[in-house]
């Protein structure tokens, strides 16, 4: 038995939520890779501990996951198939995937593609660790501190 989710698995709980919430049609590669990076910044910020243990690269659309990549590539700029979920497996979530993910899924599947890109292209992980033709890795703890810091910011508007 496996420990923890590797961010295939992650990417499997978004598509579950986007069929069981009949929003198919809206998760491309392009976007899951952005909902990836920002599920591990969520969840490192309010757990302390990684969601994956999958690097995220600073690629020239923004964060990228490279294994995940690959996997959807085939779909290039369309919608990710929901045959996909013949590899979902339920069991593998506890109890805080189940609390951060919906959320995070449900605040940023409402943007495109293109807002995603644009909005991590503004965040300093990105900013900070992107080179191009090159693909640098995004450490864990300068994407958790990123989001602690955003979390402060908005916890102050309130």
């Amino acid at each position: 038995m496996r420990k923890g989710l590797n961010a295939y698995d992650v990417s499997l709980y978004f598509l579950f939520l986007a069929e069981s919430q009949d929003k198919g049609e809206i998760i491309s590669n392009l976007k899951m890779q952005k909902m990836l990076y920002y599920a591990q910044g969520h969840y490192l910020a309010t757990t302390n501990e990684p969601l994956f243990d999958d690097k995220i690269e600073a690629w020239t659309y923004g964060p990228v996951v490279k294994s995940v990549y690959d996997r959807f590539k085939k779909y290039r700029n369309l919608a990710i198939d929901f045959v996909e979920l013949e590899n979902y497996n339920a069991k593998l979530y506890n109890e805080k995937h189940l609390d951060i993910l919906p959320f995070v899924f449900n605040k940023y599947t409402p943007f495109s593609a293109s807002q995603l890109v644009e909005k991590t292209h503004s965040e300093k992980p990105y900013i900070d660790y992107f080179v191009p033709y090159n693909t640098n890795e995004i450490p864990q703890n300068v994407i958790k501190d990123f989001f602690i810091n955003e979390f402060k910011k908005e916890a102050e508007l309130y």
